[in-house]
């Protein structure tokens, strides 16, 4: 970890209205988390959890760079008897994940 400066110090940008919390791993960088997803798998006794996380960074010159939002999976390895949940919590990160990286992309 990296000794804060002023100018990374100050970097807080405006929370996304989808975001349900966020670490601050580095100064200068901020990952955001979405709600979290998650379910037992009844036939197999796994538990899953999905959520859709962005990270946010302050670029060289103190401009705001902001990644593209992925989709953490966790758990599912062991999922395989009931799977509509977990289709159903995927399908869901996955919209939130494309609304978030269209506007990433400038809206192509």
């Amino acid at each position: 970890m990296t000794a804060p400066t002023a100018s990374t110090a100050l970097f807080v940008p405006d929370e996304p209205d989808w975001c349900t919390g966020c670490t601050h791993p580095d100064p200068g960088v901020i990952d955001h988390y979405s709600r979290t997803w998650e379910g037992t798998d009844l036939h197999d006794g796994a538990d899953w959890r999905v959520q859709v996380t962005q990270r946010v960074q302050q670029g060289p010159r103190g401009e705001v760079i902001e990644g593209l939002a992925v989709i953490d999976v966790i758990g599912v390895e062991g999922t395989y008897g009931s799977t509509a949940g977990l289709a159903r919590a995927l399908m869901l990160a996955q919209m939130l994940a494309d609304r978030i990286n269209l506007t990433r992309r400038g809206g192509a």
